[in-house]
């Protein structure tokens, strides 16, 4: 195990972080901190979920992940795959995540009550009865409530919070012949469903395309009923479109290639999910690619957050889906795609960040966030930098769902800094810079994160910077994700005599670091290599995640 063999490997680190040849640090067991843990045991608040889509995906055979990338079936392929032996079989989907099983919901998507040999691409309309398909579910028979909760009783033996279900934005056959149900039938069906939601104990809908997609008044309907028959259920809304920014889509609007998510539809995207968060619960910032999910997510999350901010009503929060970094920075909560059985497939670099092998993150994240949970989008202050930092792709077949891209290069761009709550961090770097954000969040806590790069020549690389922090208030902890020259907090004030405790979010082994941090004054700098060591210490092996450390202050 990294975390017994770390006490006796030796670290290069300066304090000055200048040079780091002239010290060693040596992590050994005298530096473990007995009976400490900075986590706590008990499962956070924030509603995130594991979802099985990416599983559906590629986690089946290689003739799944041909479809996957080159949409030959379309979804009614994918939905097949959904099935109690993939899920809870042994080895199943469900057995990964253990250690933060309880904090998410396992999110069942589309395929969950479709029979195996249906076909719906060119008929959603079939899409949305809410009755566990048994064929692919045997477990699950009766009555649909019967069902459905023998459906969360067997994720919840499985160890997770409990069962989410994909639903489309419509009723079950709306839209059959071109029929579309009255007012009065829709309330009717989805106060019905949410009944049974409420019996059977399912706590979480995730609503996503559908013939009513763009109906705000309808979205706002089954928030409304599901908050009357189901008050634990939550509802997950969502901006929908295509992948990239304001990048051509066969089902979206005209593009004009900006590359940014604010002049996306002339602004309309983002007037969309401001509307939405005017009554959602949850917002989910939607699909992405592999290759540009950094700057397309973040692009969105800072534009959103921007356009709530200070608007107290807005107590929704966002999903900003398969980025565990930005959300735990940024104060959002996730949707889990990546699974440790995606498929190893050479002729498909549909993986280019092997994301099957950084579960590591996700723990750091989930865990942080039962000390820093999600936030409402409208409950703090938002600073973004005027300065934005641009990505490109040159996209090759069979890298990605994206066939319409093929053969062109695609930019993408964000704020090169973002925060919430707090000032924006100040960053010094030589060269390329990369993107820093920050929070502090409702709870005190503060947390800081930097992300990597993507460009057309040199792929995924991750810049070093010199970042410093403001912090009020050194009793609350702190968080730091990701690589760093080295990070500085500068603090309003510090006690007299204090130490200096650290531990890897994804472990629960305590350090005390206090003779490897730089102190003058009020300032506390800590090395990119000590973030680096201590943030990696309880790494599974073969696991290339980024690191995430959680800091203590502790006055003597």
């Amino acid at each position: 195990m990294k975390n017994l063999t770390l006490y006796f490997i030796f670290i290069s680190l300066f304090i000055s972080c200048k040079n780091s040849e002239e010290r060693k640090l040596k992590l050994t067991e005298k530096m473990i901190v007995a009976g400490e843990n900075l986590i706590p045991s008990t499962p956070g608040a924030t509603p995130s979920y594991w979802c099985t889509w990416g599983a559906q995906n590629y986690a089946v055979d290689s003739a799944t992940i041909a479809n996957s990338t080159f949409g030959i079936g379309g979804h009614s392929v994918i939905a097949r795959n959904l099935t109690e032996a993939r899920v809870f079989g042994k080895e199943g989907w469900a057995a990964s995540y253990k250690k933060i099983q309880k904090d998410l919901y396992l999110m069942f998507d589309v395929g969950w009550d479709i029979p195996a040999d249906m076909n719906f691409d060119d008929s959603r309309w079939k899409l949305g009865s809410q009755n566990v398909a048994t064929d692919k579910f045997p477990s699950c028979t009766g009555t649909p409530v019967e069902k459905l909760k023998k459906l969360n009783e067997l994720t919840k033996a499985a160890g997770w919070k409990g069962a989410g279900l994909w639903i489309p934005a419509h009723a079950w056959q709306e839209g059959k012949g071109g029929k579309m149900f009255s007012w009065k039938e829709l309330e009717s069906f989805f106060r019905e469903k949410a009944k049974w939601a409420n019996e059977a104990g399912i706590e979480y809908w995730k609503m996503d395309y559908g013939s009513r997609f763009g109906d705000l008044e309808f979205r706002k309907l089954v928030t409304k009923i599901a908050k009357e028959e189901a008050p634990k259920l939550w509802v997950e809304h969502c901006i929908g479109g295509g992948p990239l920014n304001d990048v051509e889509c066969p089902w979206d609007c005209e593009a004009k290639g900006s590359g940014e998510f604010i002049r996306w539809c002339n602004g309309g995207k983002l007037k969309f999910a401001v509307d939405q968060l005017e009554f959602a619960q949850v917002l989910r910032t939607y699909d992405v690619t592999a290759y540009l999910s950094v700057p397309t997510t973040l692009d969105r999350v800072a534009q959103i957050l921007n356009s709530c901010a200070g608007k107290n009503q807005i107590s929704g929060i966002l999903n900003c889906e398969d980025e565990p970094y930005i959300a735990a920075t940024l104060g959002c909560m996730m949707g889990i795609m990546r699974h440790p059985a995606f498929l190893s497939q050479k002729s498909y670099a549909y993986d280019p960040l092997e994301l099957r092998k950084r579960i590591d993150e996700v723990i750091r994240a989930v865990r942080w966030q039962r000390i820093a949970p999600a936030f409402g989008a409208g409950l703090t202050p938002m600073f973004i930098d005027s300065v934005r930092l641009t990505d490109t792709w040159a996209v090759k077949k069979g890298e990605s769902w994206t066939t319409w891209l093929y053969g062109q290069t695609i930019k993408q761009s964000a704020p090169a800094r973002v925060s919430r709550n707090m000032p924006l961090p100040v960053v010094k770097c030589e060269g390329d810079a990369p993107y820093v954000i920050a929070s502090k969040h409702i709870s005190g806590a503060i947390s800081v994160a930097t992300l990597m790069r993507h460009d057309t020549i040199k792929g995924f690389y991750f810049p070093l910077a010199d970042v410093t922090v403001s912090v009020e208030n050194y009793r609350f902890p702190i968080a730091a994700f990701g690589r760093y020259k080295s990070l500085t907090l500068n603090f309003q004030k510090l006690p007299a005599k204090f130490k200096i405790l650290a531990q890897d979010l994804a472990g629960d082994i305590v350090y005390d670091i206090t003779e490897m941090v730089e102190k003058k004054g009020n300032n506390l700098t800590f090395c990119g290599n000590l973030i680096k060591t201590v943030g990696l210490s309880a790494a599974t092996d073969t696991d290339i995640s980024e690191a995430g450390i959680v800091i203590k202050i502790i006055e003597n």
